[in-house]
């Protein structure tokens, strides 16, 4: 592990009182998030991701989910026109939490974002895949989506072979508009040009 700057000064992730005490929990700035990672706290590469302040241990990745992962890339990226472009699991940076979606369609940039992270309003859409990380992807990261003003949000439901459509963002952390789309329907993303979608075809399933 590489060695930490003397002047640099992090909190410990967790503090631990006497038994008869509540955990006290520090929570982190997205600037201090980076610099862990720059001073080797933490690799580039694992598994973690920033919400709400707190570093979350991602849950492994099964091969029906990364399978739809890679569905998704390879029918987005045949589809999608030259104004936007495909990110696969990389950082986006929102105000207190740096989630790695899925999938995320950004307003195409000429640098591809290699001098700054996308934030909320270089986002079109942003899709979660989720089977057992169903409740966490609908009830937290729904909420910081919908807090940081994401346009619209995407949970691909793997136990149900649906797609939950979140729309119309508000500040309290919930979407106005819910949609549910099923098998034999197509889906038009609001703020994606031209871009239309079968669910059949997420889920690799023949038209009825």
């Amino acid at each position: 592990m590489a060695s930490v700057d003397s002047q640099t000064n992090f909190p410990p992730p967790l503090a631990v009182a006497s038994p008869d005490r509540a955990v006290t929990r520090h929570l982190f700035t997205v600037e201090q998030y980076h610099e862990m990672i720059e001073h080797g706290i933490f690799r580039e590469d694992e598994p973690i991701e920033l919400i709400r302040g707190e570093i979350i241990r991602k849950l492994p990745i099964g091969n029906p989910h990364a399978a739809t992962v890679n569905r998704l890339n390879r029918l987005l990226s045949k589809l999608i026109h030259d104004d936007a472009m495909i990110s696969i699991q990389n950082p986006i940076w929102l105000a207190d939490s740096e989630p790695e979606p899925d999938v995320a369609i950004l307003i195409y940039r000429e640098d591809l974002y290699a001098s700054r992270r996308p934030g909320a309003e270089d986002v079109l859409l942003l899709i979660e895949v989720a089977d057992s990380s169903l409740a966490y992807d609908r009830d937290i990261k729904g909420s910081v989506y919908a807090e940081a003003g994401i346009c619209e949000y995407w949970i691909v439901n793997l136990n149900h072979a649906t797609v939950e459509v979140y729309r119309d963002p508000q500040s309290d952390g919930r979407f106005a508009t819910v949609i549910t789309a099923r098998r034999g329907e197509i889906l038009s993303p609001l703020k994606v040009a031209g871009l239309s979608i079968e669910v059949n075809a997420i889920f690799a399933m023949s038209p009825t």
